[in-house]
């Protein structure tokens, strides 16, 4: 059951995205998925999606990223899921990367990408059926926070090249436009573990509170399907 803040919070988005354009062709149900034009409201009406990464308050995961990113000197980045290139800010300053490459099926988001972003390449794509893994040169692919928004999240999977490290996250809690979520570990390993080899799931206590928890994936795409 959501909580009164989530309620409030909640309706403070519809007004906002009503006001930036509109009623949203697909309002976010409890077990539905929100097309691409809610999403581009979301980037216009909520402040936090044009401020620096620093101040977002996926930082503390974008870190966690990052350090394993310039660790492991893994220069270029394809990014699926990429929002208003924040988090491309935060690879270039902090992880030493060269090259980036960015897909979102926000249009929205990808312009805002693009201004607040420019050594980075922005793409308007669908990462279920994108050919941006296979045509771009790439260390490793970033998949954040999206696999949860997803029904077909496996053909987003199926869109990483074999042989390849990626890092990807997955909630422990339900949301609007979510349309699932897992509880513990051994959930996230039993759904996403036959893909990867050397696969790894390391929670990380979210920003909303100490029950809430990003689980970060960590493996090599194998041949699985």
């Amino acid at each position: 059951m959501a909580s009164f803040t989530d309620s409030i919070a909640y309706a403070q988005f519809r007004h906002w995205a009503k006001r930036a354009l509109g009623k949203p062709s697909v309002p976010p149900p409890v077990k539905g998925v929100a097309d691409a034009r809610w999403y581009d409201a979301a980037y216009q009406a909520i402040p936090s999606y044009a401020e620096p990464f620093w101040r977002s308050h996926y930082y503390p995961i974008w870190t966690v990223i990052a350090d394993r990113i310039r660790r492991d000197r893994l220069r270029r980045v394809v990014d699926i899921g990429s929002g208003p290139g924040q988090f491309a800010n935060c690879l270039f300053t902090l992880a030493d990367i060269t090259d980036y490459d960015g897909l979102d099926f926000s249009e929205h988001a990808v312009k805002m990408a693009r201004e607040a972003c420019p050594q980075g390449r922005f793409h308007v794509d669908d990462a279920t059926t994108t050919t941006l893994c296979r045509d771009t040169p790439h260390d490793v692919v970033i998949c954040m926070e999206v696999l949860e928004h997803v029904p077909e999240d496996i053909a987003v999977i199926g869109q990483f090249q074999p042989g390849t490290r990626a890092i990807c996250t997955v909630p422990n809690f339900d949301y609007h436009s979510h349309v699932r979520f897992f509880t513990t570990p051994e959930e996230v390993r039993a759904r996403y573990s036959p893909y990867f080899d050397g696969f790894d799931v390391f929670p990380l206590i979210g920003h909303h509170a100490a029950n809430r928890t990003y689980y970060v994936m960590d493996g090599i795409r194998n041949t699985s399907v």
